[in-house]
């Protein structure tokens, strides 16, 4: 018998099907990881237009690695959620994130001290702004938890 009529009749295009998808999955992997410089940087400018835009005096220093509070002993479990940066001359951190409210997502972000306490949540649209004052204190809460990372 050849193999050929051993193969199961479509088996050979599901398999070319399955390995495009995982080339898919593997290029989009590589270009996500390869390019999470290019992004941070992008999004450390955009919040610093947008912090300068609503007038506060903040600004962000660095990004902060995913892996780095692991290391830091005087932070107790905290958030993965969102992107942390370091704030330029103050011990302070800032976790930009999305909130969502009455169907629609903004963009916030949250000043966390060295011990991981929210000081604040700020909101980074002027759209955002307004929905954040209509946002009842139990969302709020929740999200505050969420980002300690408390249960």
């Amino acid at each position: 018998m050849s193999t050929r009529k051993l193969m199961i009749p479509g088996l050979k295009d599901i398999l070319i099907f399955v390995a495009w998808i995982a080339g898919l999955l593997l290029a989009g992997g590589l270009c996500w990881s390869l390019t999470r410089s290019v992004r941070s940087d992008f999004l450390l400018n955009s919040i610093n237009r947008a912090l300068s835009g609503m007038g506060d005096y903040r600004r962000l220093e660095a990004p902060i690695a995913p892996g780095a509070f692991r290391s830091d002993r005087t932070i107790g479990p905290i958030s993965r959620q969102g992107s942390w940066f370091s704030l330029d001359g103050e011990a302070d951190r800032l976790l930009f994130f999305t909130l969502m409210a009455d169907g629609t997502f903004f963009p916030c972000a949250a000043i966390v001290n060295p011990q991981g306490r929210v000081k604040e949540i700020i909101s980074l649209s002027s759209r955002g702004e307004k929905t954040l004052s209509h946002v009842s204190p139990g969302i709020i809460r929740l999200y505050i938890r969420r980002i300690e990372g408390k249960p």
